[in-house]
């Protein structure tokens, strides 16, 4: 099954929907505006109190849309279905999330845009689970070996704290 979180509302589906693909295959349209409704969208988890389970590019389906926006969705295999968050909140899938963006953007660009979408403190929920005990093996074993330069750039933006001013969402350093 497919479950994607479209207006506050979970939508399951037996076959991938419709314009979605494997993010494997869409990595090349990854741009920073794209990034930020991605994060959006796995953010909108969250909100629902619901876990998409582990982060792994062979569950992470995308679209890209000019006119409805990037959106995310995720594979459950054997009949399994979304669960409610742990007690630690959405923390390890969006560092496994940060990783797994990572591998095609800049790091700049996925933390950047994840300040945008998560508080500090939900980022530095994320840090402590940004190492190899905590990481899908299927990040791992993906090249780059990038997990250290995503909590180093973490660690920088929970030290900096909050945004200041406005975000402007189409600017990449937002």
């Amino acid at each position: 099954m497919f479950y994607t979180i479209r207006d506050r509302q979970m939508h399951s589906t037996v076959q991938p929907p419709a314009g979605m693909r494997p993010i494997l295959a869409m990595h090349s349209e990854l741009s920073p505006p794209v990034i930020t409704q991605l994060h959006e969208s796995l953010h909108a988890w969250g909100e629902l109190g619901l876990s998409p389970g582990p982060i792994t590019p062979d569950r992470v389906w995308c679209s890209v849309n000019r006119e409805s926006g990037a959106a995310l969705s995720f594979h459950f295999d054997n009949n399994s279905a979304p669960l409610p968050l742990s007690h630690i909140g959405l923390a390890q899938e969006m560092a496994a999330w940060f990783v797994l963006l990572d591998k095609w953007m800049e790091t700049f660009v996925v933390i950047a845009r994840a300040r945008a979408v998560w508080s500090v403190q939900e980022l530095a929920g994320a840090l402590t689970f940004t190492s190899k005990p905590f990481l899908p093996i299927a990040l791992l074993y993906m090249p780059p070996d990038n997990w250290e330069r995503v909590a180093m750039a973490l660690a920088n933006a929970v030290g900096d704290g909050a945004l200041r001013g406005g975000v402007q969402s189409d600017r990449h350093w937002a």
